[in-house]
């Protein structure tokens, strides 16, 4: 946070292909320079990195006229991925090693790093339609628009649907992203499927049971308010022995099916809705050869209730490794001086990471801060935050190694033997 903001976007035109998004838009970019300067900040006042982000901690959204956030999950993406890294414990085991190393002739070095973000988007919004359909045998029809671009869209939803109507997820028959036999939805950008899409899920289905509780009224000759669902039955609150099974339903028995339509409502006026990150990483640096390698990487992300542990890892897993190409490895290389044209426009000239680049040591530390306001379902969005931090959090902890800041990436070993070399020219 800061009393007085001012930008200045500054848009240049080139011949190198046409613009396109990618994971975070802009924002990546952004905190390789802003992560940099604050690690640089905190050490001329002789403070630890981690304190100087909590202390600045933002209540309100600049970005967006000073609107307060719904939630700031950042000071607990902080102090708790610190403490789950043990960023204390592991900047004296560096120094320690380092010195070993020093005294031993080897030439690795190591050292710890950390970057922190927020993500802009992620709080989703209308519009968004679906259809749930429940069927007389118990199976369910889910029809939505979102499409799932291998996040895990339909089992994530699916489980929404299982949690609102207590049937198996294994019952629930999906029909998505067809433009032809689906209602409308927004496109998956901006990481805001889960959001945008849940809760008209769940409206979809709450709709079901909804309709099921006024059949059930009907058949007992009780009020709907004394009824309560239990998945696979209709209890009496005041008579626990008066229910019905679903399957007993008279009017599901003669219509076979009960169809909810659900709507994703309005985000909440006046209040900023985003997902934080803070991200840890330890790194090897070979002085003679400038090899980088990534040890380890902790995530810790604020992005509302965890709907599924697995895709929540997977997406963490996934935007960490794509942070490490921006940050290690990805760089089109142009034709200058001549042509123009990209030179390295195929998989083995330009490099993205491989598993041999990516740490054994990887750790997704979700943090389930409750946002009660951003939506019906408390998730926010997961998949961009987590690449904005990474490069930065990489360029910190090999500056923690080396001493050399570097500023231009991708960080190859190019561009560590030439600062190297420079250092050493500079001290004669």
């Amino acid at each position: 946070s800061c009393p007085n903001v001012r930008t200045e976007l500054t848009e240049v035109y080139t011949n190198a292909g046409p613009a396109r998004p990618m994971r975070g838009p802009g924002h990546p970019q952004n905190a390789w320079a802003l992560e940099q300067l604050l690690d640089e900040l905190a050490e001329a006042i002789e403070m630890d990195p981690v304190s100087l982000r909590v202390r600045n901690v933002p209540l309100v959204s600049q970005g967006r006229g000073g609107i307060p956030y719904s939630v700031t999950g950042l000071k607990e993406c902080l102090e708790e991925g610190a403490k789950a890294f043990d960023l204390a414990g592991a900047q004296e085991h560096t120094a320690y090693m380092n010195q070993d190393y020093e005294a031993n002739g080897s030439p690795w070095r190591i050292g710890v790093g950390m970057a922190a973000c927020t993500w802009i988007a992620g709080a989703g919004g209308p519009p968004s339609t679906v259809t749930v359909k429940l069927f007389r045998d118990g199976s369910v029809s889910l029809n939505m628009g979102a499409a799932d671009i291998g996040t895990g869209t339909k089992t994530v939803m699916a489980m929404v649907v299982a949690e609102e109507l207590g049937v198996n997820p294994q019952l629930i028959l999906i029909e998505n992203a067809d433009t032809a036999t689906t209602a409308y939805t927004g496109p998956s950008g901006g990481s805001k499927t889960v959001p945008s899409d849940a809760p008209a899920v769940r409206d979809a289905a709450i709709q079901v049971k909804r309709q099921l509780l006024e059949m059930a009224a009907e058949q007992l000759e009780v009020d709907v308010e004394d009824l309560r669902y239990r998945g696979k039955e209709i209890v009496s609150r005041s008579d626990p022995q008066l229910k019905l099974a679903l399957g007993e339903l008279n009017r599901l028995r003669r219509f076979n099916v009960v169809v909810g339509t659900g709507y994703r409502g309005p985000n909440p006026e006046g209040k900023a809705i985003c997902p934080f990150a803070a991200q840890f990483c330890e790194v090897a640096v070979n002085m003679d050869t400038g090899e980088v390698q990534v040890v380890r990487f902790l995530g810790a992300h604020d992005s509302g209730r965890v709907l599924n542990r697995k895709t929540y890892d997977s997406q963490v897993y996934g935007g960490i490794t794509m942070g490490i190409g921006l940050g290690m490895t990805e760089a089109r290389v142009l034709d200058r001086g001549q042509t123009g044209k990209l030179c390295n426009k195929n998989w083995h000239d330009y490099k993205v990471p491989t598993a041999k680049d990516v740490p054994v040591n990887m750790t997704s530390l979700p943090l389930e801060i409750p946002d009660p306001i951003c939506n019906t379902t408390g998730a926010k969005g997961l998949g961009e935050p987590v690449t904005i931090p990474t490069a930065a959090a990489i360029a910190n902890a090999v500056y923690a190694a080396t001493g050399l800041r570097v500023y231009d990436n991708p960080i190859t070993p190019l561009r560590i033997c030439a600062s190297l070399a420079a250092r050493k020219e500079a001290q004669r």
